[in-house]
Order: C-alpha cells, then structure tokens, then sequence
C-alpha cells in the first residue's frame, strides 16, 4: 500500500506520462475542430497547453518537456504535416513556451495562471518567429500584437483549467 504523498512508482510514472502525452493529442486534434473567428487564421485556444502545466506541476520539469514534444510529433504525424512548415511552427511554439514556463515557475514566484499566460505569449512569439524564417517575410510580423492580444485570455483559461484539475488531482 502506497503512503500519501509517497513517490510514484517507476512504472506508475511512466503510465502517467504516456496517458499525459495521449490526452495532449487528443486535445491537439479535438481543438482543431472548433473554429474559432478570429483575424488569424488558425489560431487555437491552447486546451493542450493544460495538459503540458499539469505535468509541469504535478511531475516536473523534463516531464512537461517529453509531453510537450511528444504531443506535436503525435499531432504531426497523425495530420499528416510532419516536418512541414506547420510541424515546426508548432515545434517553435511549443519549445519557447515550455521553456518560459519551466523558467518562470523556477525563478518567480507567478501563479500557474500568470505562468500560462506568458506560456501563451511565447507559443505566439515563437510561432511567428518561424513564419518570418520560412516565409523570409519580417512583416509577418505585424500579426504578432493580434496573436498577443489573444493569448491573454487563452492563457488565463487554460491556466485556470490547470489549476482546477491540479486541486482535484491532490
């Protein structure tokens, strides 16, 4: 019988991730299903992202990492976009936003909300970094303050989703 509060086994562990990793693409594919009208065309609301915090805060660091990458791999490949243009916007997104998130958490003292926005606001960061390299087109960077403007509220939702399950989860 497991102790509260003891340690994951191993294998618990493991299965936790992989089941982290399957909901984040889930959640990957289900958002891009939903239109959303917006100014940017294929802007999303981030319901992913929920998944990368909780194992940011419920297993740490290089397990947000592996469910993050993982997710857009899956995703990719599963759309039929891996290595396209597509895969490494996301890629870039995905990558700047994990690592503000696991830096933030280590060196502030922000709220999982606070963390999540600017999570939010490094995805679009960049993903748009990436637009202006493939597309060698520095105005694409004019839709950055849209994008901005839009994550905010994404960013606070998510967050506030994180932190209820993370409640739920203890």
């Amino acid at each position: 019988m497991r102790k509260e509060g003891a340690e994951l086994t191993k294998t618990r562990r493991i299965t936790m991730i992989a089941m982290m990793i399957s909901l984040a693409t889930v959640f990957h594919w289900l958002e891009s299903l939903i239109p959303i009208p917006t100014p940017v065309p294929g802007y999303r609301l981030g319901l992913s992202n929920i998944v990368g915090l909780i194992a940011l805060y419920k297993l740490g660091s290089k397990e947000m990492i592996e469910v993050n990458l993982m997710r857009v791999l899956l995703a990719s490949l599963l759309n039929s976009t891996i290595f396209s243009y597509v895969f490494w916007m996301s890629l870039a997104g995905v990558t700047l936003s994990t690592l503000c998130a696991i830096l933030v958490k280590k060196v502030s003292g922000l709220s999982l909300i606070g963390i999540s926005v600017l999570s939010a606001v490094m995805h679009c960061v960049g993903q748009i970094g990436v637009a202006i390299l493939f597309y060698d087109q520095l105005m694409m960077a004019a839709i950055l303050p849209y994008l901005l403007f839009m994550s905010i509220p994404t960013g606070i939702g998510t967050g506030f989703i994180a932190q209820l399950v993370l409640k739920r989860l203890k």
